[in-house]
């Protein structure tokens, strides 16, 4: 039988095992071509940009300031505080909210969650519960955060609270609920108790899920910073890009949308190593 026909050439540092009859655009890319990819997208957009905020282009620098601009805004945030506070303590405050609010759904929602999925009555009496407040978007608790807690931290945390909670829980239940039950029934002929079961056996074999829910978690947390600050913040990254709305500073609105999904983006990377460290068995899927 005649051998396979492959391509004649391939890229330098293309994946091991990267199935060469492929067309370049669909296989797999290694790391060095990954940033290649990504170097090459990143100057397109910044030409592009520079292109129609240019004098004379295609957009207003009224509504989209050019590149050099949105730089001059970051350096004066960085260099001298703004709305009384320098950007490490606005940043920092809005890191205040978010992981306050963060870590309290996952001190409610992971023990919750796994006994929804280990415990068939748990599950009966609050699964319909989360059922019918996940469609519920964290916004409309705003109304009911200042009524009951007023406009302070406490308020802005309940918004980023409400966000979290829900995949935590249900992500939770998920993760117990889908264990094998060969795992579980041998863990019984060995003698274990269900304790035993619960905690060495199905919390160690749900953990890479268990951290995956928490990753979305910590997404759908920071993804309502802006809203929590909604509620009369003096200091935050989402406090910034609100006042420079208001004020017209498109220059600072985008420094500080640009923090925001840069920080983002390093807490998903964190996220990822946190699961290999965790979990290493579980690296490829956490890899998806």
């Amino acid at each position: 039988m005649a051998a396979a026909t492959q391509s004649p050439w391939r890229w330098p540092g293309s994946a091991p095992g990267a199935d060469a009859t492929l067309p370049f655009w669909r296989r797999e890319p290694g790391r060095v071509q990954w940033l290649v990819i990504a170097a090459v997208s990143l100057a397109a957009m910044f030409g592009l940009w520079w292109f129609a905020t240019r004098e004379g282009g295609w957009i207003s620098p009224l509504f989209m300031p050019p590149p050099l601009e949105v730089w001059e805004a970051f350096v004066r945030l960085w260099s001298r505080p703004y709305l009384g506070s320098s950007l490490g303590e606005h940043i920092a405050a809005s890191l205040r909210i978010v992981a306050g609010g963060w870590l309290l759904a996952g001190a409610i929602g992971v023990p919750l969650g796994i006994a929804m999925g280990w415990w068939k009555r748990v599950r009966w009496i609050a699964f319909p519960v989360f059922q019918i407040l996940r469609p519920v978007p964290p916004l409309a608790w705003i109304p009911l955060a200042i009524l009951w807690l007023g406009i302070g931290n406490s308020a802005r945390i309940f918004v980023v609270f409400i966000a979290a909670i829900v995949p935590w829980v249900l992500n939770s239940m998920q993760a117990v609920y889908s264990i094998d039950n060969i795992l579980i029934r041998a863990a019984k002929t060995l003698g274990a108790s269900d304790r035993q079961i619960l905690t060495r056996v199905v919390c160690r074999t749900a953990l890479p899920t268990l951290v995956a829910g928490a990753r979305i978690a910590l997404g759908n947390a920071w993804t309502t910073l802006v809203a929590a600050e909604l509620l009369a913040a003096t200091a935050g990254l989402g406090y910034i890009a609100l006042n420079a709305s208001r004020t017209l500073e498109v220059g600072i609105l985008l420094v500080a949308m640009a923090i925001i999904g840069l920080l983002g983006a390093l807490f998903s990377i964190g996220m990822h190593l946190l699961t290999r460290w965790v979990a290493p068995w579980a690296k490829a899927g956490a890899a998806s």
